[in-house]
Protein backbone atom coordinates (compact mmCIF):
# COMPACT_ATOMS: atom_id res chain seq x y z
CA UNK A 1 0.00 0.00 0.00
CA UNK A 2 3.10 2.52 0.72
CA UNK A 3 4.04 1.68 -2.72
CA UNK A 4 0.10 3.17 -4.36
CA UNK A 5 0.23 5.95 -2.11
CA UNK A 6 4.06 7.31 -3.20
CA UNK A 7 3.20 7.13 -6.19
CA UNK A 8 -0.20 9.33 -6.23
CA UNK A 9 1.93 11.52 -4.58
CA UNK A 10 4.31 11.71 -7.52
CA UNK A 11 1.02 12.17 -10.16
CA UNK A 12 -0.25 15.23 -8.01
CA UNK A 13 3.08 16.92 -7.84
CA UNK A 14 3.54 16.07 -11.85
CA UNK A 15 -0.01 17.81 -12.12
CA UNK A 16 0.45 20.67 -10.40
CA UNK A 17 3.96 21.19 -12.24
CA UNK A 18 1.83 22.02 -15.43
CA UNK A 19 -1.28 23.96 -13.98
CA UNK A 20 0.53 26.40 -11.47
CA UNK A 21 2.24 28.09 -14.51
CA UNK A 22 -0.87 27.77 -16.41
CA UNK A 23 -2.53 29.56 -13.44
CA UNK A 24 -0.64 32.36 -13.24
CA UNK A 25 -0.23 32.94 -16.58
CA UNK A 26 -3.87 33.12 -17.12
CA UNK A 27 -3.70 35.75 -14.18
CA UNK A 28 -1.17 37.97 -15.91
CA UNK A 29 -3.17 37.95 -18.84
CA UNK A 30 -6.32 38.55 -17.19
CA UNK A 31 -4.94 41.84 -15.30
CA UNK A 32 -3.06 42.52 -18.45
CA UNK A 33 -5.97 42.89 -20.68
CA UNK A 34 -8.35 44.98 -17.42
CA UNK A 35 -5.56 47.90 -18.20
CA UNK A 36 -6.02 47.50 -21.71
CA UNK A 37 -9.75 47.62 -21.28
CA UNK A 38 -9.61 50.41 -18.85
CA UNK A 39 -6.86 52.58 -21.42
CA UNK A 40 -9.34 52.05 -24.07
CA UNK A 41 -12.55 53.37 -22.42
CA UNK A 42 -10.28 56.16 -20.98
CA UNK A 43 -9.43 57.33 -24.08
CA UNK A 44 -12.60 57.23 -25.60
CA UNK A 45 -13.87 59.21 -22.14
CA UNK A 46 -11.50 61.68 -22.78
CA UNK A 47 -12.12 62.01 -26.32
CA UNK A 48 -15.92 62.50 -26.17
CA UNK A 49 -15.54 65.15 -22.91
CA UNK A 50 -13.14 67.32 -24.62
CA UNK A 51 -15.19 67.43 -27.85
CA UNK A 52 -18.42 68.09 -25.81
CA UNK A 53 -16.41 71.08 -23.95
CA UNK A 54 -15.36 72.73 -26.83
CA UNK A 55 -18.88 72.05 -28.79
CA UNK A 56 -20.07 74.48 -25.48
CA UNK A 57 -18.71 77.30 -27.48
CA UNK A 58 -19.91 80.24 -30.11
CA UNK A 59 -19.48 78.18 -33.32
CA UNK A 60 -18.24 81.79 -34.88
CA UNK A 61 -15.99 82.74 -32.35
CA UNK A 62 -12.60 80.15 -33.06
CA UNK A 63 -12.73 79.27 -29.41
CA UNK A 64 -13.94 75.60 -30.08
CA UNK A 65 -10.92 74.37 -31.18
CA UNK A 66 -8.62 76.18 -28.33
CA UNK A 67 -11.10 74.84 -25.66
CA UNK A 68 -11.06 71.05 -26.72
CA UNK A 69 -7.23 71.23 -26.85
CA UNK A 70 -6.86 72.64 -23.50
CA UNK A 71 -9.80 70.20 -21.95
CA UNK A 72 -8.03 67.41 -24.02
CA UNK A 73 -4.90 68.00 -22.30
CA UNK A 74 -6.18 68.79 -18.68
CA UNK A 75 -7.96 65.22 -19.26
CA UNK A 76 -4.77 63.24 -20.40
CA UNK A 77 -2.99 64.38 -17.40
CA UNK A 78 -4.78 62.42 -14.94
CA UNK A 79 -4.18 58.77 -16.73
CA UNK A 80 -2.78 56.25 -14.54
CA UNK A 81 -1.27 54.21 -17.12
CA UNK A 82 1.29 55.54 -19.37
CA UNK A 83 0.82 54.85 -23.27
CA UNK A 84 3.41 55.32 -26.21
CA UNK A 85 3.14 57.18 -29.32
CA UNK A 86 0.29 59.18 -28.08
CA UNK A 87 -0.94 60.93 -31.02
CA UNK A 88 -3.94 63.62 -30.65
CA UNK A 89 -5.82 65.50 -33.54
CA UNK A 90 -8.72 68.37 -33.06
CA UNK A 91 -10.68 69.36 -35.47
CA UNK A 92 -13.49 72.23 -35.25
CA UNK A 93 -16.42 73.17 -38.30
CA UNK A 94 -19.18 75.37 -37.11
CA UNK A 95 -21.03 72.17 -37.12
CA UNK A 96 -19.10 70.89 -34.01
CA UNK A 97 -15.80 69.55 -33.04
CA UNK A 98 -13.96 66.26 -33.50
CA UNK A 99 -11.17 64.83 -31.51
CA UNK A 100 -9.25 61.58 -32.49
CA UNK A 101 -6.21 60.17 -30.23
CA UNK A 102 -4.43 56.97 -30.90
CA UNK A 103 -2.12 55.54 -28.71
CA UNK A 104 0.16 52.06 -28.53
CA UNK A 105 0.42 50.30 -24.82
CA UNK A 106 3.09 47.84 -25.16
CA UNK A 107 3.15 44.19 -23.93
CA UNK A 108 4.53 43.15 -21.10
CA UNK A 109 6.42 40.02 -21.79
CA UNK A 110 9.27 40.06 -24.78
CA UNK A 111 8.16 36.74 -25.85
CA UNK A 112 4.53 37.89 -26.41
CA UNK A 113 5.68 40.35 -29.15
CA UNK A 114 6.98 37.93 -31.80
CA UNK A 115 2.84 37.33 -32.30
CA UNK A 116 1.97 40.37 -31.81
CA UNK A 117 4.24 42.79 -33.28
CA UNK A 118 5.59 46.14 -30.86
CA UNK A 119 1.97 46.46 -28.92
CA UNK A 120 -1.89 47.12 -28.99
CA UNK A 121 -2.95 50.15 -30.54
CA UNK A 122 -5.66 52.23 -29.50
CA UNK A 123 -7.60 54.65 -31.39
CA UNK A 124 -10.62 56.75 -29.97
CA UNK A 125 -12.35 59.05 -32.45
CA UNK A 126 -15.36 61.08 -31.09
CA UNK A 127 -17.53 63.65 -32.39
CA UNK A 128 -19.74 66.26 -30.51
CA UNK A 129 -22.01 68.85 -32.63
CA UNK A 130 -22.19 72.25 -31.90
CA UNK A 131 -24.32 72.91 -28.80
CA UNK A 132 -25.66 76.55 -29.89
CA UNK A 133 -29.76 76.86 -28.95
CA UNK A 134 -30.03 80.45 -30.41
CA UNK A 135 -28.53 79.45 -33.61
CA UNK A 136 -30.59 76.79 -34.24
CA UNK A 137 -33.86 78.50 -33.03
CA UNK A 138 -33.40 81.00 -35.65
CA UNK A 139 -32.71 79.14 -37.90
CA UNK A 140 -35.83 77.03 -37.78
CA UNK A 141 -38.01 80.48 -37.87
CA UNK A 142 -35.64 81.43 -41.04
CA UNK A 143 -36.97 77.91 -42.50
CA UNK A 144 -40.92 78.78 -41.35
CA UNK A 145 -40.64 81.67 -42.89
CA UNK A 146 -40.09 80.33 -46.05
Amino acid sequence: MDKTKKMYDAYMTLEASFIMPLAVFLIAALMYLSFYLYTVSFLNQTAYVSAFRGSLCEPDSGRMKATAESELEKLLEERVLPVRNLEKQVRASPLGVNVSLRAELSLPFPGVRLFTGAGWEIKAEKKALSRDAVAFIRLARKAGNL
